[in-house]
């Protein structure tokens, strides 16, 4: 890896660890696959990161403050709330989207140091949801988050049983309780 100042190597290797959770998913993020992504060693990757829960941790808040902010954008320039949320299940430009959150979970009950970290993202989400619309409550936004995971995962599972436009009658539901 050519010379970097110490914040922009961290930086590299934070992206390199988002590129990997992207294409291959959580569980091939290894200091080594990290290091061969930024062309370095994996004693590079230590010494930036104490532990890979940390790099993956790290990476994964990244994606999260981005995926957030697109997300506010959107609400900001008038998009209805419920719909924008369930927006990626019936997207197939966006169902990369659903996979990584599908993957992110299944890695917070393999890993428990990941937990807290992916915990903290749905309650990041949750809150999203919350600011952007008066008349969702929390208890209504943890409701959406989870039944926008669980569809995902089924989705993954039994595409035939659970449907991309499943998630079209979950928005025509909750426009109707408003």
């Amino acid at each position: 890896m050519a010379y970097l100042p110490r914040e922009q190597r961290r930086a590299a290797i934070i992206d390199a660890a988002l590129k990997i959770i992207r294409r291959d998913g959580f569980a091939a993020v290894t200091a080594r696959s990290v290091a061969q992504e930024v062309a370095g060693s994996p004693g590079l990757i230590h010494q930036h990161f104490p532990s890979m829960d940390e790099l993956i941790a790290t990476a994964w808040q990244q994606y999260i403050d981005t995926n957030i902010a697109e997300f506010s954008e959107n609400l900001a320039a008038g998009a209805d709330t419920t719909a924008e949320f369930f927006a990626n299940h019936s997207d197939p430009d966006r169902r990369e989207e659903l996979s990584l959150w599908v993957d992110a979970w299944t890695e917070a009950l393999r890993r428990p140091a990941f937990a807290a970290t992916f915990t903290h993202s749905l309650n990041q989400l949750t809150r999203a949801l919350t600011e952007h619309d008066e008349h969702i409550s929390e208890i209504e936004a943890k409701h959406d988050v989870l039944l926008a995971l669980s569809l995902a995962s089924m989705q993954r599972l039994d595409p035939e049983n659970y449907p991309a436009d499943l998630a079209q009658s979950f928005t025509r539901i909750a426009n109707r309780q408003n």
